[in-house]
């Protein structure tokens, strides 16, 4: 027993330090969902209670709420998403060695606890802020007490003249707790990731099963289970409730369920292309995005996947016999445990066989604690008789491995020396990869956003004062969530532009900070209204892509005062007009450059537009329109310095390219600018002394020339 439980320590310990080590620094930094479920977690604990967010196409609450919690104590940073995520992990691992033992014994419980802790999916998915790892962490549970109510219902059975008892070891809850606990726990996982709406079913499954097997069993069983499902509808159904309510917040389920849709219409490719591709995903080729995986990596390395096969064999003989023996029986390792775990593989594996193996290392979720019981199971069937592994416990024959080992006592001892052997390898192997190989891959450090959270550490070093970024997300759920998470300085006033489109002055101070990303550098057509003074070049990795990093100190008022007169035209219409020029309470024009008064057809206008921030505004556009006798050429609709993060006071530059058609007739053509929101398109209004007199501004028009 003292052995037993050190193993499950040491294997433990293990998993903690893969799960633990450097987390506020791998992953290399942060994606945009990370973020958002911080921000979410950060709006729970400042009030905001929704029972499902709608960000990031709708998400389940219960991650958010338990990181909420942490944020609680340590603030707004991502290490509370992440320590929720590690806190998940171990507690999946823990219910994923309980179960196992209930339904297969300790050393195949053992087996399968140390596969879930060592691999690379396990760790991968253990460390990130992300809400999947919540649903195999409280369905395992739901599992563990779902068997312990079906055991307790079974009556001993003699085995020879011997009573083998079926009383599980431990505190003895009667069944109706267990079921009652089940139910709690299934209905909470309807909180936690979508596969929870399928994997449900293999509840309804087993009952099915001792249908088939036991009649007694089933009438007493019934009751509980059923029992069990109505608390869990009961525990899901505000949800639900909320869900049907309002259907469009679930933009995420459109998405995935195209290949049904198209399979309803008669077309099955789509889900036959899904299907050929999610078989692969175990053992094969597994998800190309590197955001979650080594890509194309399968989730089970060479030598667990023939285990895994070996074990799937296996246990469907086991199950042949089982359909010839009358009645069911839980005792660990037989049919009825067998058949619930095929079923509980079919099941979590079906969410990635319809939309394919792109990110299916999150939808695969499901079957992560039942996923490496089949390695186990063929591991101990070469060390030991896996479904005899109760023999340890006193529950069932031998098969006479224990005269062996009494004769050759160096037998068990080889075989966990083996067994530590392999242990120690998928350790370091996995440790190797996670750490070394895929933290270092520079398509992974794009996705994680590495050179945003590289100068987001610069300004927490190097703050205070007034600073904006130019990245190529700037949206409101994108680069901004993740510095809200990373950003603890509080004495840094962060602003937003893409420098590809736009060019934005902070003028919160005389000098100010600009950091330019290396995929968001200044556009060479803005390159020129631009002489801040080059400071730092923050270390990056040289294979990385986002790079250089350059950061700027620019003197506001200086350098508006040479904007003012470098954008000096004046519109033609309204007439009299001079700038600064209203539009609404949000932004003031300033005026315009056109760097291509006289363009031929097939080529590009170009033309930067000056303004100034009253206050912010919800998406906001900025419009350019080219007109001609006919009606509208060509336009641009876009705002690189999002209007969310907009701070009164501050300029930007905004730059538009109008691509002209070929063969347009020569001649003068109307050019038009203005502002509106979305989603509602209303245009803000043109105020000359406080009265609207339009909805855009008319410049002077642009020559098109043969």
């Amino acid at each position: 027993m003292r052995r037993r439980y050190a193993w499950l320590l040491v294997i433990l310990l293990a998993a903690a330090l893969l799960r633990l080590a450097r987390l506020d620094q791998v992953p290399p930094g942060l994606t945009h969902d990370e973020a958002d479920h911080g921000l979410d977690a950060w709006g729970v604990v400042n009030g905001v209670r929704p029972i499902y967010f709608t960000v990031g196409y709708g998400r389940e609450p219960l991650f958010d709420y338990t990181t909420a919690g942490l944020m609680a104590f340590l603030g707004p940073t991502y290490l509370a998403g992440r320590l929720a995520a590690v806190y998940f992990s171990l507690v999946l691992l823990a219910g994923t060695y309980a179960w196992t033992r209930l339904t297969f014994g300790h050393q195949v419980a053992l087996f399968s606890a140390a596969g879930l802790a060592t691999s690379f999916w396990g760790v991968m998915t253990g460390r990130q802020a992300l809400r999947s790892v919540t649903l195999p962490a409280l369905f395992v549970l739901a599992v563990y007490f779902f068997w312990r109510g079906l055991r307790k219902l079974e009556k001993p059975r003699r085995l020879g003249h011997e009573v083998c008892p079926q009383k599980p070891a431990g505190f003895a809850w009667s069944p109706l707790l267990s079921f009652l606990a089940a139910g709690v726990l299934l209905g909470a996982t309807f909180y936690t990731y979508f596969p929870a709406r399928l994997l449900w079913l293999i509840f309804p499954a087993q009952l099915f099963y001792l249908a088939l097997r036991d009649r007694r069993l089933l009438a007493r069983a019934w009751p509980g289970v059923v029992l069990m499902l109505l608390v869990a509808a009961g525990v899901a159904w505000p949800l639900f409730g909320y869900l049907a309510a309002h259907p469009e917040a679930e933009a995420r389920l459109d998405q995935l369920s195209q290949p049904l849709e198209a399979a309803g219409q008669g077309d099955f490719r789509p889900l036959w292309t899904n299907v050929l591709a999610g078989l692969q995903l175990l053992t094969f080729e597994g998800d190309h995005q590197w955001r979650y995986n080594i890509a194309g990596r399968p989730v089970l390395p060479l030598a667990l996947g023939l285990l895994f096969y070996a074990g799937l064999v296996l246990a469907l003989w086991q199950m042949a016999p089982g359909w010839r023996s009358r009645p069911a029986n839980l005792r660990p390792g037989t049919p009825a445990a067998t058949f619930f775990a095929l079923v509980w593989l079919a099941a979590g594996w079906l969410p990635s066989l319809v939309t394919g193996p792109e990110l299916s290392t999150t939808r695969l979720i499901g079957l992560q604690p039942v996923l490496y019981l089949f390695p186990a199971l063929a591991l101990a069937l070469l060390l030991e008789n896996p479904f005899l592994a109760g023999i340890e416990d006193g529950q069932g024959p031998s098969l006479g491995l224990e005269d062996k080992n009494r004769k050759y006592p160096l037998i068990p001892r080889v075989r966990w020396l083996v067994l530590l052997a392999l242990f120690i390898a998928l350790f370091v192997q996995t440790a190797w990869d996670y750490f070394v190989t895929w933290a270092n891959e520079p398509e992974v450090r794009v996705q994680y956003e590495t050179a945003l959270v590289t100068a987001l550490r610069y300004l927490n070093d190097n703050g205070p004062g007034a600073a904006a970024i130019s990245t190529t997300t700037p949206g409101r759920f994108h680069s901004p969530a993740v510095a809200q998470l990373a950003l603890d300085n509080p004495a840094v006033s962060l602003r937003w532009f893409n420098g590809q489109g736009s060019l934005l002055l902070p003028m919160g101070s005389a000098q100010s900070t600009l950091v330019f990303t290396g995929f968001a550098a200044l556009d060479p057509a803005l390159a020129g209204y631009f002489t801040g003074r080059l400071v730092d070049t923050l270390p990056m990795q040289p294979t990385d892509l986002d790079r250089p990093l350059l950061v700027y100190q620019a003197n506001g008022p200086a350098l508006l005062a040479q904007w003012r007169e470098q954008f000096a035209g004046q519109p033609a219409s309204p007439a009299g007009a001079a700038a600064p020029i209203p539009l609404g309470q949000a932004v003031e024009w300033l005026g315009y450059d056109l760097q291509t008064p006289a363009i031929s057809p097939g080529g590009e206008v170009r033309l930067a537009t000056l303004w100034r921030v009253q206050q912010p505004l919800d998406e906001a556009v900025i419009f350019t329109h080219l007109l001609g006798p006919a009606g509208l050429v060509a336009q641009e609709d876009r705002l690189d310095a999002p209007s969310y993060f907009w701070v009164p006071g501050d300029v930007f530059i905004q730059l538009h390219r109008l691509f002209l058609p070929a063969g347009l007739p020569p001649g003068d053509y109307a050019l038009s600018v203005g502002v509106y929101t979305r989603p509602d398109e209303r245009r803000l209004p043109v105020l000359v002394n406080g009265a609207a007199v339009g909805d855009a501004l008319q410049l002077p028009p642009v020559q098109v020339v043969p």
